[in-house]
Parts: structure tokens; sequence; C-alpha cells
């Protein structure tokens, strides 16, 4: 059975169209790709004293200042004009404890020690001792349901309690010390949280996976010839190449995490930046997959260090092995759900455009959208 023309012109357009918009993603802007949609609480609980941390990425904060949706505020900018960003990160959360709400007061703006957030304090104020108690993040979501809220609860004298905070269950019923099994499960869906949200690993592991599903082989006149991959070979390129990344950045990140190792973060985010350019580059000068695992894994490298930056934020003073470990299940799970989403596509942009269409115009031009990102992600992270 044939298929018409217009049918695989068709075919050929939607396929085309798939895989620019995972190239893309969903990139609201350049700025830094880990962390806006992750909002930290810290919460010290004292006799009838609620001191709460929030660390903030400015960003998020270009509603409160009034700026224009393209005029992203810097962590100076935020900290000037401390009174307009307190009058709205403390109505973020808010406290009950015996049924009365707890009243917010001596509040602060400074800069974090990691210069991509802010820094907001303030003193929540209690009608009686704080031992059971409700925390609502109403607020906080009505700016973007997607947001997560990851709380730190300490109190002299009771067990600290790391609690992940979603838009469909905004009010938490709590007492100090309670055991709550299950915030293990939360580590997993923070880590693949981290790599839906970011779009430099997205981008980078897609512009991994468009040499796989083709193989370039020398000709008799020193030329390349190219054929389609098999389904099986595809597979085997796939696995090994996500392997390769899947093995670095996990050694990167447990070191990382568990201070072993460190680097300065704007150094780390600006080599991710740079691993995306250089992939795609390589995609349109040398699109061949038999070195892709050695590639793979020295840039899997600089990308544990990109993630154990996030996890280091979060993990507890004791206890750490199995938050990091379930981190890391929860990174592999996204990557493998992406590779699960993309390969058909690609494979299957092979089959319907042609081994010779697909290596001269269409990996070039998602090379070329990928590495343009990068290369906008790359300026950005240096002057920061």
């Amino acid at each position: 059975m044939t298929t018409s023309k217009p049918c695989r012109a068709a075919y050929r357009i939607a396929s085309v169209i798939t895989v620019l918009l995972l190239a893309l993603g969903a990139v609201p802007r350049l700025a830094w790709a880990h962390q806006s949609s992750v909002k930290y609480f810290d919460l010290q609980i004292e006799g009838r004293t609620i001191a709460v941390q929030a660390r903030v990425a400015p960003g998020d904060l270009a509603d409160a200042l009034t700026l224009p949706d393209d005029n992203e505020p810097t962590t100076a900018v935020a900290v000037a004009q401390a009174t307009a960003v307190i009058a709205a990160v403390t109505t973020w959360m808010t406290a009950t404890v015996a049924n009365a709400p707890c009243v917010a007061a001596q509040a602060s703006v400074t800069a974090a020690r990691d210069a991509r957030f802010v820094q907001v304090q303030w003193q929540l104020q209690c009608s009686t001792s704080v031992t059971t108690f409700e925390l609502g993040f109403d607020e906080f979501f009505a700016l973007d349901m997607q947001h997560t809220a990851l709380v730190r609860i300490e109190s002299p004298g009771t067990t600290a309690m790391n609690i992940v905070v979603r838009g469909d269950a905004p009010r938490l019923s709590l007492s100090l010390g309670e055991a709550r099994p299950e915030r293990y499960a939360s580590w997993i869906r923070i880590g693949m949280d981290h790599i839906y949200s970011g779009t430099d690993h997205m981008c980078f592991l897609l512009v991994l996976l468009l040499v796989v599903v083709v193989r370039g082989q020398r000709d008799a006149n020193g030329g390349w010839a190219w054929s389609p991959e098999t389904p099986l070979r595809a597979l085997r390129n796939t696995a090994t190449v996500v392997t390769a990344f899947t093995v670095a950045h996990s050694l990167t990140l447990i070191a990382a995490s568990l201070q072993l190792i460190s680097l300065p973060g704007r150094i780390v985010e600006a080599a991710i930046a740079a691993s995306i350019v250089y992939t795609a580059i390589e995609n349109i000068v040398w699109p061949v997959s038999r070195w892709r695992f050695a590639l793979s894994f020295a840039f899997g490298l600089i990308h544990g260090l990109g993630f154990a930056s996030v996890l280091a934020e979060l993990l507890p003073p004791s206890d750490v092995v199995t938050p990091l470990l379930l981190f890391n299940v929860g990174v592999e799970l996204g990557q493998l759900s992406l590779v699960v989403l993309a390969l058909p596509v690609l494979w299957l942009m092979v089959r319907v455009a042609g081994t010779l269409r697909y290596r001269r115009y269409i990996m070039p031009a998602i090379s070329a959208v990928a590495g343009c990102r990068g290369l906008l992600w790359l300026v950005e992270r240096l002057q920061n």
C-alpha cells in the first residue's frame, strides 16, 4: 500500500513541528533554566514565633515590582525595592494556630549567598504556642499552579520536617515532630520535576539523540553514505548514550551533594549551556553516533554538578543518602520519559522524510535552533 504525496507531506510537516517543539520546549525566558519554578521556605518555630526565610528567584518578582513581562529583575533591583517584595512574598504563606491567624512582622530583604536568589525574612507572631498548626500557600499557587514550595520546619527538641507542597494540596495541617513517610516519595517527584522544568537538560538530551537514528559510513570516494538505523540499533545507540550520561551525572551528583567536590554555580551553568552549543555544532559538522557515548559521558559530569546545585539546597543535614538516591531515581525516570517520547518521533521522521533529507536539512535545522538557544543561555550566564 502506497501513501499519497499530500499524506507524505503532511507527515513530514507534522514531524518537523513536533521535533521543533521538543527542541524549543516551554522556554518563557532565557534566565537560569532550573530554579524559577521552585521556592524554598525555611521555618524556625520557637514558642509563639515562626521565623520564616523564603528564597525566591528575582524573575518571579516581576509582577510584584510592576515590571513588564520581558523585563526580568536582577537580585539588586529586588533588594532595592524591598517594600514591594515584602508586600508580595509575605502573603505567599500563612500560618494559623488554634483557629487564629498569625501576624507577619519584622520583614527584610537581602541577597542570598547564591546570587540567583532573593532572601526574604519575616516573623509570624501567633496567639499561642505553636505545636499543632496549619500552613496555607493559596496565594503562592495563585501565581502559578506549576510552582513547588519546598518547606523545612525546625523547632528545638523536635525532628526537622522536609515537606514538598504542590498546587493540588496548598494547605497543610501539621504537628511539630510528626513523622511524614510520604516525604521519601517526594524526592523522586522533585527529581522528575527538575528534568521537566530544566529546559537546558531537555535540550541537551534532544541534541544527543538526533544522531542515533541514522548511520553514516565512508564510501569509496571518501564521502559519507547515510542510511536509517533499524529500530533495534537505534535503541542500542540510545541505550549507550543515555547510560553514559546517567553514569556520569550520577557520579558528580553524588560527589557534589556529599560535598566531595565543588565548583561555582555560575561556571557550572555556563558549561551546561556550552555543552548544548558544542553538541549542536557536532551534529552539523560530524553527525556520527559511534563516539557519542564519550561525549555524553564527558558532558554528563557537568550536568550532574547542575543537578547537585539544586539538590544541595534541599538535602536535610542528616539522613542524606536516601533523599540523594531517590532524587537521582526521579532524574532518571524524567529522562527516560523524554527518550520514550522523542525517539519514536525522530525514527519516524527519518522514515517519512528520508535519510538524506533528515541529515541535510532536518538535523542541522533542529541542531541550529538548539545551539542558538544554548548560546543565548551561555551569554546570559556568563554575564550574571
